[in-house]
């Protein structure tokens, strides 16, 4: 069978019909070609086994020669080990085509669902060449052929290393991931890692010092301000917009309150949409700009009607805190939270500026599916609500300033997990016990989320 014949096979024939055996097997009876299905019913037959040496036997004669030499025996074992432990004995449903890689869609008698992503030799006998896995919904069909990083909690520094950098390796090398990527226990760095390019056109490399958009992880330094600013006696939760701007131009968002604004329920207008696609750009600089657009449009709803995710409420939130500290956002942020936390290199930017180390973001979403730069998608600068700038360093130490409360007057939290995403942008920080996991990447949603989560899922094993 050619590769032009197998894919015109799975446009006809895009799903799998699977009937469940008495003994648990199942078996693949419409969908790809014979010589396929029988390496997908052997895969799923040797999982719900529970017999890694069952696992194994089918490696060697379902994977191909150089799948094999990727991973020893061992690797093999603690692939099928993770897969047990996340997923139990699997149900298996839709199979997605025709394009590489095959993607088997997942139930886990443990209650997880996911994407086991398979790719095929060109040739007889079409022998799995390379397997990945997804834990969790699958957001983008074409993110992430290699699946899952396989590494867990007990690794050694230099087996994390060695592990991790296959897994972007081959990110990058599929160009679905360019960022850099920081893995810390207990605080301290233990892999630190630049991928792709910050320029893409003059081929300038992401290093440890390049600083990415950080999207809408700057709500949390807004709700860190909100929270001094409480403590401090200057507000409370129980305030209203009314009260703290008394010139807010919308009445009915005069009756919110600080909380409904922290909780995305004051009905603010967003200011995507199409009034600021069609506004220059180069006219937002600060989030005293932001303000001035959003809080001239027409609330969605009334305050405490529902909850919507609300950047406009965020921007309010900024405006709050000018009014309250008599500084601007952007003055008060970094005095009040980067500061105490040692953060030297976050902030807003300038877009327009000439920025060293700085990561252009790039874009698929610019409505013709090539890959663009998102300058034209942004205001020139940041705001309350998101947009800001740091390298992954900086971000670990307000991690840890956070979590240990370092920062003044605001709790400590055990555990943070946040993420920012727009055009060219996705970041993530997550913690869970000692580890801390930070991917920064100038690429679309969800290139950074989905390698940073399924990382600190798989630590924490």
């Amino acid at each position: 069978m050619t590769r032009s014949i197998w894919r015109y096979a799975f446009v006809f024939a895009s799903s799998l019909v699977v009937a469940l055996l008495g003994s648990g097997q199942q078996v693949v009876t419409s969908g790809p070609p014979p010589e396929v299905r029988n390496h997908i019913e052997a895969l799923v037959k040797a999982l719900n086994s529970a017999s890694s040496d069952e696992w194994e036997k089918m490696a060697q004669e379902h994977f191909s020669p150089d799948e094999l030499k990727r991973q020893s025996v061992q690797e093999r074992k603690q692939v099928f080990d993770n897969l047990r432990h996340d997923f139990g004995t699997i149900s298996l449903g839709r199979v997605e085509g025709p394009d590489e890689p095959l993607r088997l869609h997942i139930k886990g008698s443990t209650g997880a669902s996911g994407v086991i992503q398979l790719k095929i030799e060109q040739d007889a006998p079409y022998r799995i060449n390379d397997m990945g896995v997804k834990i969790g919904a699958d957001h983008d069909k074409s993110h992430s052929s290699v699946g899952s990083p396989l590494v867990n909690g007990n690794m050694s520094n230099e087996q994390l290393a060695r592990t991790l950098d296959t897994y972007f390796g081959r990110l990058v090398a599929s160009d679905v991931f360019s960022g850099n990527v920081l893995v810390a226990k207990d605080g301290k760095t233990v892999y630190e890692r630049s991928y792709g390019f910050a320029d893409r056109a003059n081929k300038v490399s992401n290093d440890s010092a390049t600083r990415f958009n950080l999207g809408s992880i700057n709500k949390t330094f807004t709700q860190a301000a909100i929270q001094q600013l409480i403590a401090r006696g200057k507000l409370s939760l129980t305030d209203t917009v009314g009260k703290l701007l008394p010139d807010y131009p919308q009445e009915t968002t005069r009756a919110a309150t600080v909380d409904q604004l922290l909780h995305h329920a004051a009905g603010v207008a967003d200011f995507f949409g199409e009034e600021f696609l069609r506004a220059a750009k180069d006219r937002f600089r600060s989030n005293a700009d932001y303000y001035k657009f959003v809080s001239g449009l027409k609330p969605l709803f009334a305050p405490g009607a529902r909850k919507q995710y609300c950047n406009g409420c965020y921007i309010v939130l900024g405006a709050i805190i000018e009014h309250v500290s008599g500084i601007s956002y952007e003055q008060y942020v970094k005095d009040n939270i980067f500061q105490p936390a040692r953060m030297t290199t976050t902030g807003p930017l300038q877009a327009d500026d000439i920025n060293p180390d700085v990561a252009i973001g790039y874009t698929q979403q610019s409505g013709d599916g090539r890959m663009r730069s998102n300058v034209l998608m942004h205001g020139a600068s940041g705001c309350a609500a998101g947009g800001g700038y740091t390298t992954a360093a900086d971000l670990l130490l307000y991690a840890e300033a956070f979590r240990n409360g370092h920062i003044p007057d605001v709790a400590p939290s055990k555990d943070v997990s946040i993420a920012g995403g727009a055009p060219g942008i996705n970041s993530v920080l997550e913690q869970n016990g000692p580890w801390t996991v930070i991917v920064l990447s100038n690429f679309d949603p969800p290139a950074g989320e989905d390698v940073g989560r399924s990382l600190i899922q798989a630590l924490s094993r």
